[in-house]
């Protein structure tokens, strides 16, 4: 059994860049968490440092067996985000600051 290694970037024709760079994009398990009645689910782009409320992809299941809907939702994972459910967005503020996640200066506008 031989062992090939894999050629540097600048030796790879653009057609294996491309099937490399489509190789990158698998889906991971990032986490799940129950959602808080009355809460929010909020986003802080660290790169950006813009706070918004997570984008929601709702979906509706029907059960067979009880002929009832199931309602599910998803949020939308966009790249250098970090999520976290809070009642309003100075309270989701507040928690990134007892974090670390923010200074309180940048809090402050």
């Amino acid at each position: 059994m031989e062992i090939f290694d894999t050629p540097q970037k600048d030796q790879m024709s653009k057609e294996q860049i491309e099937v490399l760079d489509k190789q990158k994009h698998e889906f991971k398990w990032i986490g799940r968490q129950c959602k808080v009645p009355g809460h929010t689910m909020f986003s802080l782009n660290i790169k950006t440092g813009e706070i918004k409320v997570a984008p929601v992809k709702r979906s509706i299941v029907c059960d067979f067996s009880t002929r009832e809907p199931i309602y599910n939702e998803r949020i939308v994972i966009e790249p250098d985000c970090l999520y976290r459910q809070a009642l309003n967005k100075k309270n989701f503020i507040k928690r990134l600051v007892r974090e670390g996640i923010l200074a309180k200066k940048s809090a402050n506008k």
